[in-house]
């Protein structure tokens, strides 16, 4: 691409150059927030400054976008000029032209501009080979000065980015930055906006202390609307697009639905071989074993290919966001990978995508995809909203003893918990003694709503709604 093409793909990529006030009103993405029912904004880029360096991770569909469209209106107001902010879209791009985009960015489209330009480089994942180059921008370009946030839907390349990048974040705050579909409380609060239960934030470590206590007595008088709400959150999931359409419509657009397969076939499986209907039968199966032991072999016989090409799409949908390994704990707490991890999907609609695309194929029960969620919450509250921590999955793991009985959720980030996805009102008593076996007799047993303790050990009955509330922001 010459460097005409390039200028004019920026100029038509940042159309508050040509409106500065008011270029937010005809935005596509923008425009679509503003006249949903949604109240949300994860906020994820709302302190970046000059010199700093930001990488944004999450999969597609999540909203990324629509926080840098936020990012840029909250510069302008801030007095940014607006030809300072320049926002390019990397899908396509060999990693050598990224230094075209800059020299035609700060030399020809902002030429005469004074102060650092705030680069927006969304999905530079997609370029093979970009953390050299931004290095080598960082090392050699006025870009040093500059606010650069890069936004990506892969995490196959987060060792080597931290790696090359090392010492070039600048002033950047918390640099690696996590956006994942909203939250249980996020999405409680869509529903409830005018009146929400106080109840704080809690580590999950805390769960059995005093605090959590008084927690769970200040959302007693909500149970029914929590429990309720957790069953549509199990169906609908987080993306915003499928939220606003829930809310609205009660039920997933069609459309959202063909836009996630296009996510998992089109975009996190395009370098396979699978043609639509393996694709179909790899969701269906991790979908049908939420909660148990993923045997790769017995996943390739389905598929029709053996078992190290179905653990490479499998690593696919991990390394793109839609699903995360929960790994058998090994020793010195440490996840132990030479032995079956268990595997969830970040969100239920994935979970349920399969059924979604082919409504006579089964989709998971709803207590397999709450045990999901809570682990889900379980594994983003230990990674903090850090990539990296999130993409090590050795916070949160899986327990088994002897007698092949197992607690769902352990690790550093519980202390000596262990939580267990049940959803059930019934047999809680006798499922506690494998709490009791594993963790020392301590933990939480996700209920669907009954609240109280187990006649031995320190073992909470908690309503999984309640857990997923306390352990999100």
């Amino acid at each position: 691409m010459n460097d005409a093409e390039f200028h004019r793909q920026l100029v038509s990529n940042c159309s508050w150059w040509r409106k500065p006030r008011g270029w937010e009103l005809d935005d596509p993405d923008l425009r679509s927030i503003r006249e949903s029912r949604l109240d949300y904004e994860p906020a994820v880029l709302k302190d970046v400054v000059p010199d700093g360096l930001y990488v944004l991770r999450g999969p597609r569909r999540v909203g990324k976008s629509v926080e840098v469209k936020r990012a840029v209106t909250r510069l302008i107001d801030g007095g940014v000029q607006p030809r300072q902010i320049i926002h390019y879209a990397c899908d396509g791009l060999t990693a050598r032209e990224l230094r075209q985009v800059e020299r035609v960015g700060r030399d020809q489209a902002t030429a005469g501009v004074e102060g650092p330009r705030y680069w927006f480089l969304d999905e530079i994942t997609a370029v093979e080979g970009w953390p050299s180059e931004i290095k080598w921008l960082r090392d050699n370009t006025a870009m040093r000065q500059d606010c650069v946030v890069l936004t990506g839907s892969s995490s196959r390349d987060l060792d080597e980015a931290r790696n090359e990048l090392a010492g070039r974040r600048g002033g950047a705050g918390r640099s690696d930055r996590l956006l994942l579909p909203m939250s249980f409380r996020s999405f409680f609060g869509q529903l409830h906006h005018d009146s929400l239960p106080r109840a704080p934030v809690m580590r999950a470590k805390d769960f059995l202390g005093r605090e959590c206590e008084e927690a769970v007595f200040e959302l007693k008088p909500w149970l029914d609307q929590l429990a309720s709400a957790w069953e549509v959150y199990c169906r609908c999931g987080g993306f915003p697009t499928a939220v606003e359409a829930q809310i609205t419509r009660g039920e997933v657009s069609a459309g959202f639905v063909n836009d996630l397969w296009d996510v998992v076939a089109g975009d996190a499986l395009r370098r396979s071989s699978f043609n639509p209907t393996q694709s179909l039968v790899l969701m269906l199966e991790i979908g049908k074993g939420l909660s148990s032991f993923t045997n790769m072999s017995n996943l390739g016989r389905k598929i029709g290919v053996d078992h190290k090409t179905a653990a490479r799409r499998v690593r696919d949908l991990v390394e793109n966001y839609l699903a995360w390994p929960c790994h058998q704990r090994g020793a010195h707490g440490f996840p132990k990978l030479d032995a079956q991890s268990k595997h969830y999907f970040i969100d239920p609609l994935l979970a349920r995508l399969a059924h979604l695309r082919v409504d006579r194929l089964p989709e998971p029960d709803t207590s397999a995809i709450s045990e999901q969620q809570v682990g889900l919450h379980l594994t983003r509250q230990g990674a903090q909203g850090d990539p990296g921590a999130y993409a090590a999955f050795s916070n949160i793991m899986c327990a088994r003893n002897a007698a092949r009985k197992e607690v769902d959720f352990v690790g550093p980030a519980l202390g000596g918990l262990g939580f267990e996805g049940k959803y059930s009102d019934t047999g809680l008593e006798k499922e506690s003694a494998t709490l009791r076996s594993i963790c020392s007799g301590q933990g939480v047993m996700a209920s669907r709503t009954l609240i109280g303790r187990a006649s031995r050990g320190d073992v909470q009955f908690i309503p999984s709604s309640f857990v997923a509330y306390l352990l999100s922001e």
